[in-house]
């Protein structure tokens, strides 16, 4: 992939959502880099603009509670977008309109149903083909930005095969080249965060995309182990709200779901 070529049609196509870019053929984290800039700008007391990362390559991609993000060179999308936030309702929408955004995009490209596993997979046909991972960092009274990362599998090769993942080139019938699709997905993203702060929205469409429905089983961890809960949906504020005998469990963005498996928990 030519750096130059992927620059030109990023510009053409996100020139107003992502002016400020840095294009990299590999780095250890598009997130760890984006961290790092953000904190150059924290440090000076200024928020920072809007920047996109991206590399064709990364040696130690992450995904949520440390796991390792599997990231061969050329065959998916890593980038990492900074947004400077303007308050908790910002923060408290964005990792569903970042859903949301990318969800969409991929089902258009693959005609196809991406579906949103909360909190931050992105499933076609429930394989994996796309995860977030946002990192905020707040700063006194400078304010709060956020870092989102974003990894999609574009070809597919043995390693995402062994992980159980599926690729976009598996899906589509047509795949787009690599420059287009990956300035779809950024603009995908940004067209949805015209609406950070309205909870209402971001719900209302991650529920439309929401893998799980109400009634489905689903288990989630606690101090004391894995739980058994009915999946309700979510609430105004964008918490998953999770039913069980003791009542009502909301959990946020940060604390994940899988479905209720019996042979898990045969004594």
């Amino acid at each position: 992939m030519n750096l130059g070529r992927l620059n030109d049609v990023l510009k053409r196509r996100t020139g107003e959502f992502a002016p400020n870019r840095v294009l990299l053929e590999s780095v250890d984290s598009t997130n760890n880099l984006a961290l790092r800039l953000v904190r150059s700008f924290l440090d000076r007391e200024s928020l920072p603009p809007r920047i996109l990362v991206v590399a064709l390559q990364q040696s130690s991609g992450r995904g949520r509670q440390g796991r390792r993000w599997v990231s061969p060179g050329g065959q998916g999308v890593y980038l990492s977008l900074v947004v400077a936030s303007r308050g908790p309702d910002d923060l408290a929408s964005l990792p569903l309109l970042v859903g949301v955004g990318l969800g969409q995009t991929i089902s258009e490209i693959c005609s196809c149903s991406c579906q949103l596993k909360w909190p931050n997979d992105l499933l076609v046909d429930g394989r994996k083909v796309g995860g977030i991972l946002i990192d905020c960092i707040s700063r006194g009274v400078v304010g709060t930005a956020a870092v989102i990362g974003i990894g999609v599998n574009y070809r597919q090769s043995h390693r995402v095969a062994e992980a159980g993942g599926v690729a976009m080139d598996e899906i589509a019938l047509e795949l787009p080249s690599f420059p287009a699709v990956l300035s779809e997905l950024v603009v995908g993203v940004e067209q949805q965060m015209t609406h950070l702060g309205d909870m209402g929205y971001a719900s209302r469409r991650f529920r439309e995309m929401s893998l799980h429905r109400p009634g489905d089983t689903v288990q989630y961890r606690t101090d004391e182990g894995l739980q058994r809960a009915r999946f309700s949906g979510l609430d105004e504020r964008g918490f998953l709200v999770l039913q069980n005998d003791q009542g009502m469990i909301r959990l946020g963005a940060g604390e994940a779901i899988e479905e209720w498996r019996e042979d898990d928990h045969e004594s």
